[in-house]
């Protein structure tokens, strides 16, 4: 029997389905072995340990950061890449979106047949250098989408309030209240090809579709071509972010001249006054940073 390790958000909703249905339907064709994280940052600490084991599939049953720390835990591992475990994720956190870029939905039997036909594609990773909070240098890996400026104020303040009205709500709220917060920086984007410099709403580094919970950054966006996709916004109106997010939602390109999109391998983002940074869900550091593709390095369940 092949082995498959769950590393489950312990503080997820449906905690009890992942127990009650997905771990039943599983047991009688695999090995299967759940851990559950019990502080904020378990998932990297509990995905380096399994990699290190004789599992086969490493599954993380949340959202996007807890897929981005079991990632984490598995790069950061002693295992040779090569050897790791397929990754791969139950969609049962406030955000989904590389799950959404993926197709992977919570279908408990598509997930079995995944899993007894092997079913991967080899995914390419980023790894961005950044300054930490302690002014120190940092670094760390992601697979969905890394950004600067708004993205990370939308992010500290969904991990601060409730989700009452549910996280769809939480996250629209939570990008308004930003909006009206947030004052744009001059940045400074630098790639081989262009470089971009002006006061900046939003920055993203796509290696997924999707972010901010189903917001489409990058609908060209292959997690498995060897690039990123970019998208960059400047200074934009309140009521111009408010016309494009419809926009966003739809998959659709937005044709304004304060907003561009590109695509990369390798980017330097640097900043005047202090510019904070996040990568799927995890707030990270500061500017500056650079951020590179790391081509097929993950073998992903889909």
């Amino acid at each position: 029997m092949k082995q498959v390790a769950i590393i489950l958000n312990g503080i997820s909703l449906k905690k009890k389905w992942i127990y009650n249905h997905v771990v039943p339907a599983l047991s009688n064709s695999f090995r299967v072995e759940v851990f559950e994280t019990r502080t904020k940052r378990d998932a990297i600490g509990l995905a380096s340990k399994v990699a290190e084991k004789s599992f086969d599939f490493i599954l993380a049953a949340g959202g996007d950061g807890t897929l981005n720390q079991v990632l984490n835990g598995m790069l950061q591992s002693r295992a040779r890449v090569g050897s790791l475990p397929v990754l791969g994720v139950i969609p049962i956190g406030s955000g989904n979106d590389f799950a959404r870029t993926m197709k992977i939905t919570t279908d408990v039997q598509a997930l079995r047949d995944m899993l007894i036909n092997t079913k991967h594609q080899l995914v390419d990773v980023g790894k961005i250098w950044f300054v930490d909070d302690d002014q120190k240098s940092g670094d760390a890996y992601f697979i969905n989408v890394v950004d600067a400026g708004m993205g990370p104020e939308v992010v500290s303040l969904m991990t601060q309030g409730d989700r009452l009205f549910g996280s769809s709500f939480a996250y629209y709220w939570a990008i308004l209240s930003t909006f009206f917060s947030y004052k744009p920086m001059k940045v400074k984007i630098k790639t081989a090809d262009w470089e971009w410099e002006n006061n900046l709403r939003t920055v993203a580094i796509a290696n997924g579709k999707f972010y901010g919970h189903d917001l489409c950054i990058a609908p060209g966006a292959n997690p498995a071509d060897g690039l990123f996709s970019s998208f960059v916004c400047g200074d934009v109106s309140v009521l111009e972010f408010i016309r494009y997010t419809g926009h966003l939602k739809n998959e659709k390109v937005i044709d304004h001249p304060k907003v561009v999109y590109s695509t990369l391998k390798h980017v330097e983002l640097t900043s005047e006054k202090p510019c904070r940074i996040e990568a799927d869900g995890e707030l990270l550091g500061f500017l500056p940073a650079t951020v590179k593709v790391l081509p097929t390095q993950i073998k992903f369940l889909c």
